[in-house]
């Protein structure tokens, strides 16, 4: 990890799976700090497999404001589908405030 005054770069290598995915959910959330309003990049050029510890790990991020990365068909299309159920999980959220109100 890389930092700048207006950045957290995050640049990740080989296999996003299981224990590691893991530790990055781990040094994520040390370095996050609340209140630190920097943009974080996670660039995911050299990871070469990501399994679903590893999803749920990107996942994490993402729904925390981070950006990604990404050169290889497979891992765009992943975050798409990553960035597709955080928007639904939001909408579905909304639709149950709505309608918990009276």
């Amino acid at each position: 990890m890389t930092n700048s005054p207006e950045e957290q770069r995050w640049s990740l290598q080989g296999q996003l799976v299981g224990q590691w995915a893991a530790e990055l959910r781990s040094a994520w959330r040390e370095a996050r700090v609340v209140g630190d309003a920097r943009r974080c990049t996670v660039e995911l050029i050299e990871v070469t497999s990501i399994d679903h510890d590893g999803e749920e790990a990107l996942s994490e991020i993402m729904s925390h404001g981070g950006e990604f990365v990404a050169r290889d068909v497979y891992t765009k299309h992943l975050l798409q589908n990553l960035r597709s159920g955080l928007e639904r999980g939001r909408v579905k959220e909304k639709q149950d405030d709505g309608g918990n109100r009276s």
